[in-house]
């Protein structure tokens, strides 16, 4: 009876390792456009203006005056990060400051998501940090989100300053690792041994 519970154990392990907890549905990219995002008195500039799919990751600067590269304007950039199997954030870092840039506005529109794993997007949402004398709001539709920066003066970026948003996923698929279905079926197999040689005694 001893032999027997032990096995069963085994098998039960190799049970939870094979289907352990599901996998992160992590964001490893996404299609972004640049060219056409901003209103008012607000300028922006890209380094790689139009339509690409990370891991290009373009910077911005926003403006006036738009001149990062000179350390004038607000230059800004975006990555994502994994916080747990169903939420996954984009953070904005912008460093620098405008002058004259309000009333006005820039967006960043970011679509086609890449995830690892499966899953797929529920929804965007502010979770936290500004973008000094600025608000930020985003809005997802389904495919696409558009973050929104909006200011009625100026932008101040000095020292830089982060602004996070929520993704909330759908959990990944699980995927068993190797090793768990050799160990799986190696306990399957040490139970239907046990279980012979338990009849074997009986019958003796």
């Amino acid at each position: 009876m001893i032999r027997k519970k032990s096995l069963a154990f085994c098998v039960v392990a190799a049970l939870s390792l094979t289907f352990a907890a599901a996998a992160n549905a992590t964001i490893v990219g996404s299609t972004y456009d640049f060219s056409a995002s901003n209103t008012g008195n607000t300028a922006i500039g890209a380094s790689a203006a139009g339509t690409y799919t990370d891991p290009a990751n373009a910077g911005i600067c926003v403006g006036p005056p738009v001149d990062c590269a000179n350390n004038a304007g607000l230059s800004g950039s975006f990555a994502f990060a994994n916080v747990s199997p169903t939420q996954n954030t984009i953070s904005f870092t912008f460093y620098g400051s405008t002058n004259g840039a309000g009333p006005g506005s820039f967006s960043f529109d970011l679509g086609n998501f890449q995830m690892t794993d499966g899953g797929s997007i529920l929804g965007v949402s502010y979770a936290s940090g500004a973008l000094g004398g600025a608000t930020s709001a985003v809005n997802w539709n389904g495919t696409a989100a558009n973050f929104t920066f909006s200011t009625g003066s100026d932008y101040f970026g000095i020292g830089g300053n982060t602004v996070v948003f929520n993704v909330e996923t759908t959990a990944a698929t699980a995927v068993p690792e190797p090793d768990s279905f050799f160990m799986l079926f190696g306990g399957i197999g040490l139970l239907g041994l046990g279980l012979i040689a338990r009849r074997k005694q009986q019958r003796g």
